[in-house]
């Protein structure tokens, strides 16, 4: 199965630790969650820029079609509605600027942090199942930045470091891995022995 999706080496090890979270997830006992919420959150925190990141590296590859000329004569052709659009995508590919501080974990109920981490591992498998459309829509949007940013749409740490000291050791250079594939531009020249 991994040898039908782009660039397996990366996908495979992603798709195997997605796995891993959801089993943990549809095992754990949703009243009782709290015990795992923030290793969880760290977990699901590091995975979301691991997919984010293997989609920037599939989107290297996409050959995007020359941009169509639009005719005089007629009206452009009509787009899907915004909230059609907003149902399609549900994962963001470019990130935003990290904010500082915490971003109020504990604050639900556990069986509410329990549901809604199942449901963002669900949306990165999703993600990770079908990739292509996602890498396809992710370049169709940095070829219409193009020029107008010279920066990378994805931020210089991939995960804060209170949530990179969470994680096992092997799971931080993996994403420094994917992290130097997906910015090679950002990455060239650095010295990182």
């Amino acid at each position: 199965m991994a040898a039908s999706h782009p660039h397996p080496v990366f996908w495979t090890p992603i798709a195997g630790l997605l796995a891993a979270l959801r089993a943990m997830l549809r095992a754990a006992n949703p009243v009782a969650f709290a015990a795992l919420a923030s290793e969880t959150a760290a977990r699901l925190t590091a995975l979301t820029a691991m997919v984010r990141r293997y989609i920037h590296i599939v989107a290297a590859d996409v050959v995007l079609p020359p941009p169509r000329m639009l005719s005089a004569a007629g009206p452009p052709p009509a787009s899907p509605g915004k909230a059609a659009r907003a149902r399609d995508y549900c994962f963001p590919l470019i990130e935003t600027a990290s904010h500082g501080g915490g971003q109020g974990q504990g604050e639900d109920a556990p069986g509410i942090q329990w549901a809604l981490m199942l449901q963002a591992a669900g949306r990165l498998i999703a993600v990770m199942a079908n990739p292509a459309p996602h890498a396809r829509r992710l370049a169709r949007c940095l070829a219409r930045r193009g020029a107008r940013s010279a920066s990378s749409p994805l931020r210089d740490l991939a995960a804060r470091w209170s949530v990179i000291r969470q994680l096992p050791p092997a799971i931080d250079m993996f994403l420094t891995e994917l992290d130097q594939a997906a910015r090679p531009l950002d990455w060239a020249g650095l010295d990182t022995s």
